[in-house]
């Protein structure tokens, strides 16, 4: 298989029409017609990812933050892109798109959630009548606490930041994948008991707080990883024949200790 039909297949996952505006997602190195046997998955490209990458002979990296965000002058020779262009291993980036497409990012955090009647926190013009984000109710109301817990085994994370109340039920909840600010006043006009997400400035959780909403942040690629394990079925199923890992090395830059 080549590498066009390969990034087809995603196309069909996580359309690239979805990403927001400032963002920079698709193809950012590597040549189409180029023969692909192997994809690894990750969330950041790191120069660790890259070696895995190199050793399991994987001609793609599917890097879901964009490993080429803004405008650079010159690229060096030590940097993770110019390493991958010398070893001939393709970069894709989903990013956005992935957040907002129907079974990405943010339906995996509210399917984490058990969420029912989801919608998206905000729609966006870019994304064919759905938006970024995600709310939905809990078919049973439940204790934070356990709530919680919950949401760290479905994740797979041994500790969460959490601001706001400790008790009570919650019976309706807000997701965003990532950096969780743009989309925190959404959740509060919206009646959100919860707020998932994967990072917050500590002003905007004193105002989560203070409207008695809990907000609950698993660090920002923590919020993104468990959608790769959904990403892989449903590429493998899109590409048959093409072998698709996820990343072991890939992980948060941030530890609890």
């Amino acid at each position: 298989m080549i590498l066009q039909d390969v990034l087809a297949a995603l196309e069909t996952i996580s359309p690239l029409r979805y990403a927001e505006p400032w963002d920079n997602v698709g193809l950012l190195t590597g040549d189409p017609a180029a023969a692909i046997e192997r994809v690894l998955l990750t969330i950041d490209l790191t120069h660790a990812v890259l070696d895995e990458a190199v050793a399991k002979g994987a001609g793609l990296v599917v890097a879901y933050h964009p490993a080429l965000f803004e405008a650079i002058k010159r690229v060096r020779h030590d940097s993770v892109l110019h390493r991958a262009i010398r070893a001939d291993v393709a970069v894709w980036s989903p990013h956005t798109a992935l957040d907002v497409a129907p079974g990405g990012t943010n339906d995996l955090l509210a399917d984490a959630l058990g969420l029912i009647e989801i919608t998206p926190l905000r729609f966006t013009a870019t994304a064919d009548g759905g938006g970024i984000g995600r709310i939905g109710v809990l078919p049973i109301a439940t204790p934070r606490a356990a709530l919680i817990d919950h949401l760290k085994r479905e994740l797979g994370v041994e500790a969460a930041l959490v601001a706001g109340p400790l008790d009570g039920l919650v019976t309706r909840a807000a997701v965003c994948a990532g950096a969780g600010r743009g989309l925190l006043d959404d959740a509060i006009k919206q009646n959100a008991n919860l707020y998932l997400t994967g990072e917050l400035p500590h002003h905007d959780a004193l105002k989560a707080a203070a409207a008695g909403m809990t907000v609950v942040c698993v660090l920002h690629s923590n919020s993104e990883r468990a959608a790769l394990r959904r990403l892989k079925a449903r590429l493998e199923a899109a590409a048959p024949g093409i072998e698709v890992a996820l990343s072991e090395v890939d992980r948060d830059p941030f530890v609890v200790c």
